[in-house]
């Protein structure tokens, strides 16, 4: 029987859309903006927590100091489209209400988390999160799964996991905890009680 739930934040709770960001710029940078900003040591370090928000984005400009400003305008900009995917959130509201308890586990950079979770109140309804900021930790990595097993005591068989990467549902279920693969448009409540029947 599952108890609890537990989300990831991007693309599940929150859009967030690369694509969508790097729109307003011509064609041709698109992809090395994407290459340099998103797919880069620095993103990374920002989820786990070893660098801060101002001294990634200048190192990212040191290294391509001819893209210095559109680098800076994306650092300025981006945390702005992190915006609700209202179904969802809608349904995590709808969950909490049934008697599930709500979780979130999600990589998330600091300056971001503060961002969102300070602007939205569907945050309020989650009993606990494990941010990977706060731990130096990152999905799909064992560790981050089991620390929110032992912070807050829930029994692995009795939780599902909600992602929308299929490396970190499978780190979930390496651990018997459930796993949904999110995808675009997906029912999460008509899918959480599917799973619950199983």
């Amino acid at each position: 029987m599952i108890k609890n739930i537990v989300f990831d934040i991007g693309n599940v709770l929150l859009e967030f859309s690369p694509e969508k960001i790097l729109s307003e710029f011509p064609k041709e940078k698109r992809e090395e903006l994407f290459q340099i900003i998103f797919n880069s040591e620095e993103w990374v370090m920002l989820d786990k927590g070893s660098i801060n928000e101002k001294d990634a984005f200048e190192n990212m400009c040191i290294k391509n100091p001819e893209l210095r400003d559109d680098i800076l305008k994306i650092a300025d900009t981006w945390i702005d489209t992190l915006t609700p995917i209202k179904t969802n959130t809608e349904a995590l509201t709808e969950l909490k209400k049934s008697g599930f308890n709500i979780f979130l586990l999600s990589n998330f950079h600091k300056k971001a988390f503060s961002e969102v979770y300070s602007k939205y109140d569907f945050f309020s309804y989650c009993d606990g999160k494990i941010i990977s900021y706060e731990h130096n930790l990152v999905k799909p990595s064992l560790e981050i799964y089991l620390l929110l097993i032992k912070k807050y005591g829930i029994i692995p068989q009795e939780t599902l996991f909600i992602d929308d990467t299929q490396k970190n549902v499978e780190s979930a279920l390496k651990i018997n905890i459930k796993g949904l693969l999110y995808r675009k448009g997906c029912d999460i409540i008509e899918e959480v009680y599917k799973i619950r029947k199983r």
